[in-house]
């Protein structure tokens, strides 16, 4: 049973808003249960502990911190969080005495009511494969995929990144059914038996706000998953279900080719997109050797024709599509070129860097 009673802590008011500001991150919001509102605060040896839970995913972390004494306390995490924000730099002195906490910094003082450490959730302890992935790898993986997760609730098994990991290779995939992201990167070290996981998207976007660039150590249990760097712990359940077989809609071969500088491409379909982003309209784009021609047209409003000059070969053909599905990629490359390999109006088009980089996006067309 964890321990009730008096606590006495100090610590940089800097270090417990950094702490917290990462619990704010899984907080739950919208919840039945009042506890997994609170922060969970531990008070041992030279370290306090804080902990923060929805039940899907879970954040430890800690931060050095004089403890006059040891014991436990719980506090609304958002409160917690503005609060300290408007306090001055300095020390701060967090004491409880029963259910009652007093937070003080200098002159000021507040009061807080601490509800029983008894109810907070236990931070689980997952067993299973280790396995070393480099922080700034493992947030690039995420933040070209996390943006076409499904949101729709009825496709559970899409509403996360599919990772997978054998031999020396890490691959996440992630799709909402009309378009798909895939990225393969290269681990130091062999892992030589495939590991695979739908890992929720919550958890996928926390661990870009929390992880460093340095080294990740990730436990991969059955039905959890642990990532840890010095002082921070994060942990989500795997959403159960099977990823559909992606790589059975990623078109091989193309009647058409296109090399497309990146940036100016960009440009014109935001241009676009300015006319069509009330009405949800497309954005067409004629395709023919050596050139380009991007153009909308809005009933009542007006239109806009653009023509680019490209490195094209193959058939001339006339593609739709939904101008932020092709933002929502172009936002995330980092090369100068994109290849754009398409089939026809109602065939999946791909785009991926000329640089090398092994990524992917797969889009379908809308109706011209």
């Amino acid at each position: 049973m964890r321990r009730r009673g008096n606590m006495r802590v100090k610590c940089e008011r800097d270090q417990i808003l950094k702490g917290i500001s990462f619990c704010q991150g899984v907080i739950s919001t919208r919840t039945t249960l009042p506890i997994l509102s609170y922060v969970l605060m531990k008070a041992e040896k030279n370290t306090l502990s804080l902990y923060a839970t929805d039940l899907e995913v879970g954040v430890e972390t800690k931060i050095d911190a004089e403890i006059v004494e040891e014991g436990s306390i719980t506090l609304p995490g958002k409160k917690m969080l503005e609060l300290i924000r408007e306090f001055p730099s300095g020390i701060i002195t967090l004491s409880s005495e029963n259910n009652l906490v007093t937070i003080r910094n200098e002159n000021i003082w507040i009061k807080m009511i601490s509800l029983p450490q008894e109810e907070f959730p236990a931070f689980p302890e997952v067993k299973g494969r280790e396995i070393k992935v480099n922080g700034k790898i493992l947030k690039k993986m995420i933040k070209k995929t996390s943006f076409s997760v499904s949101h729709e609730e009825t496709r559970y098994m899409l509403n996360g990144i599919y990772t997978t990991v054998f031999e020396k290779l890490i691959s996440m995939v992630s799709t909402d059914g009309r378009r798909l992201s895939l990225i393969t990167q290269e681990l130091e070290n062999i892992v030589p038996t495939e590991v695979e996981a739908i890992l929720p998207l919550k958890a996928c976007e926390q661990l870009t706000k929390i992880m460093e660039d340095d080294e990740v150590l990730i436990v991969w249990g059955d039905k959890q998953i642990k990532f840890t760097q010095p002082g921070v712990s994060l942990v989500t359940r795997i959403i159960e279900g099977e990823f559909p077989d992606y790589k059975s809609v990623i078109p091989k071969s193309f009647k058409g080719e296109g090399h497309i500088d990146k940036t100016k491409f960009q440009e014109s379909i935001r241009r676009a997109y300015i006319l069509t982003k009330e009405k949800a309209l497309s954005v067409r784009l004629s395709l023919q050797e050596g050139k380009m021609m991007i153009s909308t047209r809005v009933p009542d409003q007006g239109e806009s024709n653009e023509e680019m000059e490209i490195e094209y070969s193959g058939e001339a053909m006339d593609i739709a599509f939904d101008p932020e599905y092709l933002l929502d990629v172009l936002r995330v490359l980092d090369c100068e070129k994109i290849f754009f390999g398409v089939n026809g109006p109602e065939d999946p088009a791909l785009i991926k860097p000329i640089d090398g980089e092994s990524y992917i996006y797969v889009v379908m067309p809308m109706k011209i």
